[in-house]
């Protein structure tokens, strides 16, 4: 009988993951807009789903790591965020949608930093190439935001709900197949796993470095994430070109993640850092500017820097700098901060700058670019003297 490989299993695992986001993030606030929902209705919204995070993340990361197993905790909140999608259909107006956010935003933001530090377990013990196990969830992300876009004309915004939930039954499939936690069994975890251990980590210098330069860049994604597509459609561009605009992006990233063992091999995480730092101050600037649709398709392959270089940094900083026990609170305690806390406030302002400046809502996330650039400079300076 053929035994699938764990990286297969991995490489499933990360696909239909970030499948659902791949749907979600495109297409999510063209159904709230299709709800009746306002442009800073909208913002506050998807700001909802990040500010979850701020405990959702790092409290059930935390837990994981306690009990040393991961991939149980994952199955769970799969389900859970299957129910929370059910519950959409019966919600009527914005307060019932905000309540549903909390659980559907809450249970999935959660399932990232299990699954990413459950993969990069894995990919230290068994040196497997990271980059071509977090491809698939690329592609898959292509797939469904082309799908998004071919849905919405033909079957409207609800079309969008029903795949999401589809995705997530998939999800839980794919949670059964995912190899054992490496850490599983092993002894002595509980006890290095305490919150004397977790406040160390966070006054390391290096790590609060770290943080802000991830954050901002991640950050700097919030107008294209929640205006995105609008704006497009606002410029007339079709469906079908704005579901390839956002497949693109996503397709430089995964030639990126292709060939990342041997960018990781040249570049430590800090360079990574100030790599998609310094992509997202062009390709923002450039953006405000509604180019033509040529410049335009060139910008989008910047998400390779913008996006990918950026999650490479993340992904090696906390696996060559933080404990090995605390891999997962680790990446709860960014997915909290950085994609809760920051991503959340920025994605809460993106409503009125939108409003208020149309494409000129990007020179902000420029500035958020700049500032990424320069903590991921002072980490690369104290990566060189120190090593963390």
């Amino acid at each position: 009988m053929t035994v699938v490989s764990n990286p297969v299993r991995l490489a499933f695992a990360s696909a239909t993951v970030f499948a659902v986001t791949g749907m979600h993030l495109p297409y999510w606030p063209v159904w709230l807009e299709a709800q009746g929902i306002t442009p800073a209705g909208i913002s506050a919204l998807v700001a909802l789903g990040y500010f979850t995070r701020m405990v959702a993340a790092p409290g059930l990361s935390y837990f994981a790591d306690a009990i040393g197993d991961r991939r149980a905790p994952l199955i769970w909140l799969a389900a859970l965020h299957l129910v929370g999608l059910g519950a959409f259909w019966l919600a009527e107006g914005f307060l019932a949608i905000a309540a549903i956010t909390i659980v559907a935003s809450g249970s999935y933001a959660a399932i990232i930093p299990l699954k990413e530090s459950l993969t990069m377990g894995w990919v230290i013990a068994k040196d497997y190439d990271y980059g071509r196990i977090r491809l698939w969830g690329s592609l898959a992300f292509i797939v469904m935001s082309v799908t998004g876009g071919l849905l919405l004309s033909p079957f409207g915004a609800d079309a969008i709900l029903v795949a999401l939930m589809v995705l997530a039954g998939v999800m839980i499939a794919a949670g059964f197949a995912l190899p054992p936690d490496p850490r599983k069994g092993e002894q002595g975890t509980r006890a290095r796993v305490n919150a004397r251990a977790v406040g160390a980590l966070l006054r390391q210098p290096a790590f609060i470095l770290f943080m802000i330069s991830a954050s901002a860049v991640m950050a700097s994604h919030a107008v294209y994430y929640a205006f995105g597509t609008i704006n497009w459609q606002r410029l007339d561009y079709s469906n079908g070109f704005i579901g390839a605009l956002w497949g693109l992006g996503v397709f430089a990233e995964i030639v990126l993640f292709a060939f990342s063992a041997a960018f990781v091999r040249k570049l430590t995480a800090p360079q990574l850092l100030m790599l998609g730092a310094l992509a997202a101050v062009v390709r923002w600037t450039w953006t405000a500017f509604n180019p033509h649709w040529i410049i335009l398709i060139l910008l989008q392959c910047l998400h390779a820097a913008t996006f990918g270089a950026t999650h490479l940094g993340v992904m090696h900083y906390i696996a060559r700098a933080v404990p090995s026990e605390l891999a997962a609170t680790a990446q709860g305690i960014f997915g909290a901060i950085g994609g809760g806390v920051v991503m959340g406030l920025v994605m809460l302002s993106a409503g009125p700058l939108y409003s208020g400046l149309a494409a000129y809502a990007y020179l902000p996330m420029a500035g958020l670019g700049l500032v990424g650039l320069a903590a991921a400079y002072l980490l690369q300076k104290r990566w060189r003297t120190t090593g963390i």
